[in-house]
């Protein structure tokens, strides 16, 4: 008590400087938003027109385009059917059944940031395999139609990679009237014989 003094005096301050411990910027779900369209937005290289939106399959709004080679029936029966095994699995899904060409709807799956698109083709009413094409990349692997919602389903909750797919499935490319041929550099060609066709590794053992 001894030790403090205190006394009643009048100070005329014309500035006072504060330094805050906390900075609280202004933040919100539209700037998260922004910043996400922003760093996945890109253009295919030689191409301005192809522009992509290059989402994580575990953020993308749709996660699995199907389309269909043609308008016919049969073809259309093998889309719709698995476009509802994929939703069942609770993948959302994009059905693009359009007359326009193939390349064309594969642009606009990418311009949306759909990280797959499977196409249905002529091969498929034969033996039941369709192609998978991945966003990025633009590879794409032949697969039975039975394989597609498990593979699209572990590659978005990140239990396996587009990377380990393409090596253990065939490489293909699809032409806009639906054929299909191995493509180049691919890991297996395919060979027929008379109990129908095969794939075997490109290079031989």
């Amino acid at each position: 008590k001894d030790m403090l003094t205190w006394t009643k005096t009048t100070k005329k301050v014309s500035e006072i400087k504060f330094t805050p411990s906390v900075i609280e910027p202004s933040f919100g779900m539209g700037r998260i938003l922004y910043s996400l369209l922003e760093h996945s937005f890109y253009q295919r290289e030689g191409d301005e027109q192809r522009i992509v939106m290059k989402f994580k399959p575990a953020v993308a709004p749709n996660k699995c385009a199907v389309l269909p080679i043609s308008s016919s029936p049969e073809v259309n029966a093998v889309v719709d059917e698995i476009g509802a095994e994929l939703m069942e699995s609770d993948l959302s899904t994009r059905v693009d059944k359009s007359t326009a060409a193939l390349g064309r709807r594969y642009a606009r799956s990418d311009e949306l940031g759909v990280p797959f698109a499977v196409t249905v083709d002529f091969d498929t009413l034969k033996d039941d395999s369709v192609t998978v094409r991945e966003r990025d990349s633009m590879v794409q692997i032949r697969l039975a139609k039975s394989e597609v919602t498990r593979l699209v389903f572990d590659i978005v909750h990140g239990r396996t990679t587009w990377e380990d797919a393409a090596k253990t499935h065939r490489i293909v490319q699809v032409s806009e009237d639906g054929e299909t041929t191995d493509a180049e550099g691919a890991t297996t060609v395919v060979e027929g014989t008379t109990r129908g066709k095969f794939s075997r590794p490109a290079e031989k053992i």
